[in-house]
């Protein structure tokens, strides 16, 4: 699942680099701990000065088809960038340390949120 965010309109923030957030849901998140993540992904891009784009969030039911369009999104832009609110968020594809190090081998910057 994709949301976008309003009041991120590549002219209304000039040449900010644009970054996309990514959050895996967990068996027993709730609307409280999902709302928090976002606030750490939207943070994190705020205190960066980058654009936010969108924040992809991964639901159990469909894992990782949430991780793969983010990646087919992020791997189309000249500077890439991943905000997540914590490296656990990355487990969907393997071990987190080592999912970090290979999207950050092909040019991903991966922002931790929290």
């Amino acid at each position: 699942m994709r949301s976008t965010l309003s009041g991120t309109d590549h002219h209304e923030r000039g040449n900010a680099m644009r970054a996309y957030g990514y959050i895996r849901k967990h068996f027993l998140m709730n609307d409280s701990e999902l709302a928090s993540a976002r606030k750490l992904v939207v943070d994190a891009a705020q205190s960066r000065g980058v654009q936010l784009v969108a924040i992809h969030v991964e639901e159990i039911e469909t894992s990782p088809e949430a991780f793969h369009d983010l990646l087919a999104i992020v791997m189309q832009e000249a500077q890439r960038m991943i905000i997540t609110p914590d490296v656990q968020h990355l487990e969907v594809a393997g071990d987190p340390s080592s999912v970090k190090q290979r999207l950050e081998s092909n040019g991903i910057t991966i922002v931790v949120g929290g």
